[in-house]
């Protein structure tokens, strides 16, 4: 809690002239100055540039190694914000990432980020990246001691294909499979282009050339499933049989559910240091907190007001905390398949009505910078170019007087539909942010925009829901780099992709997709992603984009965490519990 008299002291310094934008941003998030003080401040005060990553500090690097201490002690406490379902098929919220704690798919991402062997020790590509073969390791067995054959891996992806196991990103992961068409409509149960060699060897018949074919086998929905469990029953998930680092031995469901994982001593390949790993369902993030320092967890998801604090000096758990740069992209975005906001002027207007570094100030406490463009600088094919449309109130009144309505006054209602992050039912962090945004449209554009608060147990249920909100929709979502290649965006701007949840359509972007998504020749595809990225950027397909980070609070005796790809459980296999 900050001090009143030197909020006020803040506040008067930069509304006097005497304190620039960016220095009275950066004091705001290290006092954690409310985000109603802030845009009041803001609005009250001559416009400079600001930058919310001035606010941040650098990420935290590895922790020094330790003794570690004995393997029944080898026990990691957690905590999840999501209800359990050990489904990768239907992977969402947080849950993705402890289904990759029990599961394994091909190829796996490793700590330092490379393409590792999974399930296959390896694969080999045709010169024209149509046909790969993979070899499995033949040890290889599923949690239960039987052996994961190539007949194994080929139900799997045919069960992801089906539309029956409600698979979230289908297209992503099987699509290119020759026969997938066919089984999203029904017509066929199974891929023509999988055909099993034998026990340990299985080939892959693409409908165009995959260069990157190898990384997208290691998508977490491409877990190795086994048939018999699955279809034991439309919960089988409660009891699954895993195939990766860790096994489930203990369920408990219900508002506070918990589940257990052990060791799987089946798992073939280097054992993971922990023994043991203990989750529990609470959705509150400050009673997660209480738990944390009460010494019940060992560690939980930094939220960014306890960002903003540890980041002080001399910071509350300033020691316990671990955060790096993801990449993803946490985003509210527009409804654009219908009225406003499938006009582009309208959007762009919205977009540029945004002061995308003070919310992030205000709304998050400067932990996810405003996002320039989606693919990062240091990610293959990214950059550090503003296309993202940049906060231009005259732009934006412009552009609402070039649109099909001519001004605010004819635009239907709009709502912003608030979810927090994981599907936690306690409003947190997105409701705050929500309200930032409403109250800058109404006072940079005259907008009126209705907040509405709601809990989706799954990213259907969410678009059910904004299908049928009344007027124009603007809703939360994120989305993140499941492998290290660009084509990661290319369901999100593709007309019908099943990760483009705004209903964005785009014709020409739609045939530049599938010429990068077909490329062998890697310098024109990473040229081609960017277009892509410009495209969707420009176009204001989201109304406020804000670069990912991964926080998390860790006791000090945790240690070898490193986040790749935006996640901590990449390392799962080399984190371990310290003397």
């Amino acid at each position: 809690m900050t001090d009143i008299r030197e909020d006020r002291t803040l506040i008067e310094l930069f509304t006097s002239g005497h304190m620039n934008r960016r220095s009275f941003l950066r004091h705001a998030a290290i006092s954690g100055l409310s985000a109603g003080a802030v845009i009041a401040a803001l609005g009250a005060a001559p416009a400079f540039p600001a930058y919310a990553q001035d606010a941040v500090p650098q990420p935290t690097g590895p922790r020094e190694d330790g003794t570690p201490v004995a393997d029944d002690q080898q026990i990691l406490r957690m905590v999840t914000p999501s209800p359990f379902r050990m489904d990768p098929p239907t992977y969402g919220g947080d849950l993705w990432q402890l289904q990759m704690l029990v599961f394994q798919c091909l190829t796996r991402v490793d700590a330092d980020g490379s393409l590792v062997p999974g399930i296959a020790d390896s694969w080999t590509p045709s010169d024209d990246a149509t046909v790969w073969t993979f070899a499995l390791n033949p040890e290889a067995k599923f949690s239960d001691g039987t052996p994961i054959t190539a007949n194994d891996v080929k139900w799997s992806f045919e069960w992801i294909a089906n539309p029956a196991s409600q698979s979230t990103s289908a297209d992503l992961a099987t699509g290119k499979i020759v026969g997938y068409d066919k089984v999203r409509d029904g017509s066929a149960t199974t891929l023509d282009g999988i055909v099993v060699k034998d026990d340990h060897t299985i080939e892959f018949t693409l409908s165009s050339p995959t260069s990157y074919f190898d990384a997208v086998v290691g998508h977490y929905s491409l877990a190795i499933l086994k048939q018999e469990n699955v279809e034991s029953g439309e919960e089988w998930w409660r009891a699954p049989v895993t195939s990766g680092f860790f096994k489930v031995t203990e369920y408990t469901p219900g508002d506070q559910a918990t589940m257990t994982l052990e060791r799987n001593e089946h798992w073939f390949r280097e054992p993971a240091k922990l023994s043991k790993i203990t989750m529990q369902l609470v959705a509150d993030p400050q009673t997660q907190l209480v738990q944390y320092d009460n010494g019940e967890i060992d560690g939980m998801v930094c939220q960014p007001a306890e960002f903003a604090r540890a980041t002080k000096p001399g910071g509350e758990r300033a020691a316990d905390l671990f955060w790096d740069i993801a990449d993803a992209t946490w985003y509210f975005g527009f409804a654009a398949f219908k009225e406003p906001f499938d006009d582009i002027k309208v959007r762009q207007a919205f977009a540029s009505a945004l002061d995308l570094n003070a919310i992030s100030i205000a709304g998050l406490n400067g932990i996810y910078p405003p996002q320039p463009r989606i693919l990062r600088s240091g990610f293959p094919g990214g950059g550090d170019e503003q296309w993202q449309p940049t906060f231009d109130v005259d732009r934006a009144k412009q552009l609402i007087s070039e649109s099909t309505y001519g001004s605010v006054d004819k635009l239907p209602k709009i709502t912003i539909i608030i979810s927090e992050q994981g599907g936690a039912t306690a409003l947190g962090t997105w409701g705050k942010v929500a309200t930032v945004i409403q109250q800058m449209l109404q006072q940079n554009l005259g907008v009126e925009v209705e907040l509405v608060r709601q809990v989706f147990n799954s990213v259907a249920e969410q678009v059910d829901f904004i299908n049928t909100t009344e007027g124009g929709a603007i809703f939360r979502l994120s989305f993140g780099a499941p492998i290290q290649d660009p084509s990661y965006i290319s369901p999100i701007g593709k007309t019908g992709g099943s990760s483009n949840i705004t209903g964005y359509s785009n014709p020409e972007l739609d045939d530049i997709i599938d010429q990068a998504d077909a490329g062998v020749d890697p310098a024109k595809r990473l040229e081609l992603y960017a277009q892509i990225d410009k495209t969707l950027s420009e176009d204001a397909v989201f109304l406020a984009p804000f670069r990912g980070t991964s926080t998390w609070f860790f006791k000090p005796q945790v240690r070898g965490m490193t986040v790749v790809l935006g996640r901590i459980w990449n390392s799962i296999h080399q984190m371990y519990i310290a003397e």
